[in-house]
């Protein structure tokens, strides 16, 4: 379900109008209508609407982190927070309205081919491009200083930059409960053959090793190979299959597929009816082990007042402990936004050491800018070393195009319903050539 959110900087508005609509269609979730917003406006003028899939999850509120850092800079500038609770809705809402030519003012995507579509729209070249080059909006010099050049070239097009990165993401991580592997005698996987080990000790428990939710197949995609893949193959062999530049059906991907159907038999049967939020609540709960999630996971944690080293840990997938796969929020601006110069002030907050503290702080991230390492969490400053090092590993989401990894991740979730490879390994064969 979409919410939309009025956040002033100077004052919360308190009065607004939620349209929702109940729609359900080929097991998606329910979304929201494209209903029309007459929001309050600020007496100074137009509000600032930003499209993100930042839910507020307990204490984790990123949306009012960034509007409490604008507001020392800008009191008078009013935010429309339109959230999506998961990125599958958000994406299609934007999708939606930027064919529309009715964008919000500002939007996340992830770095790379997920967030530059919109300056390829066509998929030839940047002839119908949706989006401005920041240039001369926001302190783009500035950003090249403080973040990595490798991550601002993902979002760099002919020299200019086109989005504001507000943190760094790790993927390849687990999350365990750590009163449940005490209860059973569990230690930490440090390989693929320590899994099925664990699985073996929970035998007859009701526990499940794994929590899976594959509502949003993505999830599937993570697991396979952006975690999976790598661990058996190795980053370059990962990067080499998604550039193109194998066989769609080479052996060690099908290989691959047959170990992720592998774990999928110690994972909860019911995966397909719930999201990655109700996967963190299995393991919450004590109802399975362990979870495969990137490390915004933190926050449902925090959800249900766990604290990391305490209740529960994060620790690399096994086999990929120096690899750091990743992926970065990003926020643009469309050239059809009604408030421009608003949401330009609002990137510049988002890239500024203040907002990325604020952010990066509220959701338990690392921030995309090298000079604000994380503080007093031995886990992110682990990781933050290993980001500073590189090198990184971009996550399917940016590295192939969006109707690839969307049929690939259909293809998987079928092939976990029938337990048979050949639906995703089709689903390669027939769209690897998407990606030359």
């Amino acid at each position: 379900m979409r919410r939309r959110r009025f956040i002033s900087t100077a004052l919360l508005v308190s009065s607004f109008g939620i349209f929702l609509s109940g729609c359900r269609s080929s097991g998606r979730e329910s979304r929201a209508s494209d209903a029309e917003i007459s929001p309050p406006y600020a007496p100074t003028g137009r509000p600032i609407e930003l499209l993100t899939w930042w839910p507020k999850v307990g204490d984790s509120d990123s949306i009012g982190a960034l509007s409490a850092a604008h507001r020392h800079h800008h009191p008078a500038d009013v935010l429309i927070d339109a959230t999506a609770d998961l990125s599958g809705q958000a994406r299609s809402t934007l999708q939606r309205r930027m064919q529309r030519d009715e964008p919000p003012d500002t939007f996340m995507g992830n770095a790379g081919r997920d967030f530059m579509r919109w300056i390829f729209v066509d998929g030839v070249d940047d002839a119908a491009s949706k989006l401005m080059p920041l240039d001369g909006l926001v302190d783009v010099p500035a950003l090249r200083e403080s973040m990595p050049k490798s991550l601002l070239d993902l979002l760099t097009h002919e020299g200019q930059l086109y989005g504001v990165p507000a943190n760094i993401h790790r993927l390849n991580t687990i999350f365990y409960n750590r009163s449940v592997f005490r209860r059973y005698g569990l230690s930490e996987p440090r390989t693929l053959a320590d899994l099925p080990r664990l699985n073996q000790k929970l035998s007859g428990s009701g526990v499940h090793l794994l929590a899976l939710g594959s509502r949003e197949p993505w999830t599937l995609e993570l697991l396979a190979f952006e975690c999976l893949l790598i661990a058996r193959e190795g980053p370059a062999y990962y990067e080499s299959y998604f550039h193109g530049h194998l066989r769609a059906d080479d052996p060690p991907v099908m290989g691959d597929l047959e170990a992720f159907l592998d774990l999928l038999d110690v994972a909860n049967e019911d995966h397909a009816q719930l999201t990655w939020l109700q996967a963190v609540d299995l393991v919450a709960s004590g109802k399975a082990a362990m979870t495969v999630m990137g490390d915004w996971a933190r926050g449902a944690f925090a959800n249900h007042g766990m604290k990391i080293g305490e209740d529960y840990s994060e620790i690399p997938f096994p086999g990929t402990e120096d690899v750091f796969v990743f992926t970065s929020d990003t926020f643009g601006l469309p050239k059809f936004a009604k408030n421009p110069e608003g949401a330009a002030r609002l990137l510049t907050t988002i890239g500024s050491i203040e907002g990325q503290r604020a952010l990066n702080g509220a959701a338990d991230a690392l921030s995309s800018r090298l000079d604000v390492p994380p503080v007093g969490d031995s886990v992110l400053e682990t990781e933050f070393a290993l980001f500073k090092k590189g090198p990184l590993v971009l996550a399917l989401s940016g590295l192939v195009p969006a109707r690839f990894a969307e049929d690939v991740a259909v293809g998987l979730a079928d092939a976990a319903a029938q337990h048979d490879i050949e639906p995703a390994s089709h689903t390669l064969r027939s769209r690897y050539a998407l990606l030359r």
